[in-house]
């Protein structure tokens, strides 16, 4: 994963020793190749730079430009989304033809997910969709185990991304020869068994230590520490009905993650991609109602109001924070990460306050639900069940 947490710091620290214009950029790139991707760039920069950046040159949206598609052309591979970070001059300095803008000042991030396009001038970095990456996780680990081979992918944003890869050893030359060995022949009149039985105990017994040895490489090559939502397995109806732990056994290694069974031998990613995403939205909709539920019916601990969640999240009072995950909600923020609906000394004003208020809540050890937009019969933008 992309290290988020340490682009924060570095911007914020930019943020305090500066007075200067500073310009936040984010843009999706899915579906576009790099030619494309920076005819839109530059159509959404000069669209929005005409009007923001009135006291400096041509020259500076020129330059911003310039650097911009050197980064873009420099990339190996088109990430999911790009972020661009840009510390402008002062506005005296403005009016001055510039070569080309300090490579401390102009910090480009790739983003793991696909962002919300966004622009915003002023005299702080918009950090708000930066946050909710660094506070998002993984939301599962998926296996496709069929007789030949088995992939571990990992599922984020509703996507699956090759993880590992493992070869089943069961050997068919192995099945050939007792085939070979146990096959009917006629001979006096006798009739041997073909050894189906045999073959099927034989392969069973492979098929075992192929899962043993899936564990252990899983074990091996995984972060034990990783936080998954969800631990999916989808394998053949040949694994599913042989007496084993597996499940149990994998499960032991991420104690807080779910687990989903699909016994059902699905090979198409996109099909298996499909599955996925209605198996873990049907059991994510299920927890959040019944969590909910729980939070409400302690309603003397129970908020939805945003003024009195905000105070109790600079209180440290969180115990678990519901809240959709796309919304706009201006407000202030103080160097110390408090967050505020009104301006108080020091603060700074931000578009979205709800990616701050999640941080202040992961700092207080609180859980964060997000309430999914699909479940039905839910209202709410933000609810909070609070520690006292």
């Amino acid at each position: 994963m992309t290290a988020y947490d340490q682009y924060l710091k570095i911007l914020a620290e930019k943020e305090q020793k500066s007075n200067h214009l500073l310009l936040t950029v984010y843009f999706p790139t899915q579906g576009y190749n790099k030619n494309r991707l920076k005819k839109e760039l530059k159509s959404f920069f000069l669209t929005n730079l005409k009007n923001g950046l009135k006291s400096y040159s041509s020259w500076t949206s020129q330059t911003i430009l310039s650097q911009v598609k050197q980064i873009i052309d420099d990339l190996e591979s088109l990430p999911r989304g790009v972020a661009f970070f840009i510390k402008l001059g002062s506005q005296k300095q403005g009016r001055k033809k510039v070569e080309k803008i300090k490579e401390e000042n102009f910090i480009f991030i790739p983003l793991e997910k696909a962002p919300q396009k966004e622009f915003f001038l002023g005299t702080s970095f918009d950090l708000d969709q930066l946050i909710w990456l660094a506070d998002k996780g993984i939301d599962g680990l998926v296996l496709q185990i069929s007789q030949k081979e088995a992939n571990i992918y990992t599922f984020d944003d509703y996507r699956l991304f090759p993880a590992g890869h493992q070869e089943n050893p069961f050997i068919k030359k192995e099945e050939k020869e007792y085939l070979e060995q146990f096959s009917p022949i006629n001979f006096q009149g006798i009739f041997h068994g073909t050894a189906d039985d045999a073959i099927l105990k034989k392969e069973q017994a492979e098929n075992k230590r192929f899962l043993k040895s899936l564990q252990s490489f899983i074990k091996d090559n995984a972060n034990l520490n990783e936080s998954f939502d969800y631990l999916v397995i989808n394998w053949s109806s040949k694994f599913a009905k042989i007496n084993t732990d597996f499940p149990q056994d994998l499960k032991s290694f991420f104690p807080k993650t779910k687990l989903i069974l699909i016994d059902q031998n699905i090979t198409n990613l996109k099909n298996l991609e499909k599955l996925v995403i209605k198996k873990t939205t049907q059991e994510k909709n299920k927890l959040i109602k019944k969590q909910l539920k729980e939070a409400q019916e302690n309603f003397k601990r129970y908020q939805n109001q945003w003024q009195p969640i905000l105070a109790a999240a600079n209180e440290g009072r969180i115990q678990k924070l519901f809240i959709k995950p796309v919304i706009k909600k201006r407000g202030y923020v103080t160097p110390e990460g408090c967050i505020y609906h009104y301006p108080i000394k020091n603060s700074r004003l931000v578009n979205n306050i709800a990616p701050w208020l999640i941080h202040r809540a992961l700092d207080t050890n609180a859980d964060i639900v997000i309430l999914d937009q699909g479940v039905k019969d839910n209202p709410l933008e933000i609810a909070a069940l609070l520690r006292y």
